[in-house]
């Protein structure tokens, strides 16, 4: 099932809310979400969406909000 993730986004971007967009680009095997699965991941580690759970989803929600905190990219 798909979710409106872009006005999601345009949500927390009229909020001035840091995000990070994960996309799922491909997979190999059986997967639980397919390519173009997407989820939105702020600084505390809440998130909207997702990629799948389990362990990957815990792995790209810890490296994302790396990237939200980070200064270097904006």
């Amino acid at each position: 099932m798909s979710w409106d993730w872009i006005s999601k986004l345009s949500e927390l971007k009229a909020s001035s809310t840091p995000v990070v967009v994960v996309t799922v680009t491909g997979g190999t095997g059986s997967t639980p979400r397919d390519a173009g699965a997407k989820m939105l991941v702020l600084q505390d580690g809440s998130f909207f969406g997702t990629i799948g759970g389990g362990h990957l989803e815990a792995l790209a929600i810890e490296d994302a909000k790396k990237i939200v905190t980070s200064k270097t990219i904006r």
